[in-house]
């Protein structure tokens, strides 16, 4: 279990972080969770006690990070960062140009690589913090139409491994989780654009079914805890036997 720890969390509005930080409050932990809609997590801060802290903040706004690590944090330190914020495409190779890509990037990887920076420095962050980045399986498995989406998710593996061996001198964990499909309003969305046959062929390569939110944030939250101390680089897939067949 996990308490008493302070925790960045991104992409807190909606599905996978939602979830994560309803279970770290619960856990008596002091959350800072940065998204874009506050209506979508408006009952949460209300309920959390002032354990949880709620910044509306574009991640691609690289130049007012500062907000987030010196006005919500507030001279505190933080103990753990979990990068959950992505936005998923799916677009045929022969419509994509430069500034898609790049859109992609800047919120899957560009972000996560200057939050990372920011976090990892003294005054931000206590030795032994613990890193947790949401890669997908899709970043080892590909998939067509989604030649942006799977490169993000590859990027990050390569993230994790490197950074993990940088920080190791601060005692600093840096893993990643491969989820497959799993239930949130990414997904609906997702199979509100595809037909019947579709969703049911992706329903099937899951040989566990697709997953919900609840199966994701436990293998997160062990991470974040004392129990995973000698564990880093590694990417622990979450996926219901999908990357196994």
């Amino acid at each position: 279990m996990i308490h008493n720890k302070k925790i960045l969390v991104t992409g807190a509005t909606s599905g996978i972080g939602l979830a994560l930080c309803d279970f770290l409050i619960k856990q008596e932990c002091s959350v800072i969770a940065v998204g874009r809609d506050q209506s979508k997590i408006e009952n949460l801060v209300k309920k959390s006690d002032d354990k949880l802290k709620f910044l509306s903040f574009d991640l691609i706004d690289f130049l007012n990070y500062f907000k987030i690590f010196d006005e919500m944090l507030a001279g505190e330190k933080f103990d753990g960062f979990v990068h959950c914020a992505g936005i998923e495409e799916t677009l045929p190779l022969t419509m994509y140009n430069p500034e898609n890509v790049k859109r992609i990037f800047d919120i899957n990887v560009f972000s996560g690589i200057e939050l990372l920076r920011h976090f990892s420095k003294k005054k931000y962050s206590n030795d032994g913090a613990s890193v947790v980045f949401l890669s997908s399986v899709m970043g080892d498995l590909g998939q067509p139409g989604k030649i942006g989406y799977c490169a993000t998710k590859s990027a990050i593996l390569g993230i994790v491994r490197s950074s993990a061996l940088e920080l190791a001198k601060r005692r600093f964990r840096v893993n990643a989780i491969s989820p497959g499909v799993v239930n949130t309003p990414m997904t609906q969305k997702l199979f509100s654009q595809i037909e019947d046959d579709n969703i049911q062929r992706i329903k099937e390569m899951h040989p566990l079914g697709i997953g919900e939110v609840d199966d994701v944030v436990p293998v997160i939250t062990f991470l974040l805890s004392d129990s995973s101390k000698w564990i880093t680089g590694q990417n622990i897939k979450v996926d219901g036997g999908y990357s196994i067949q």
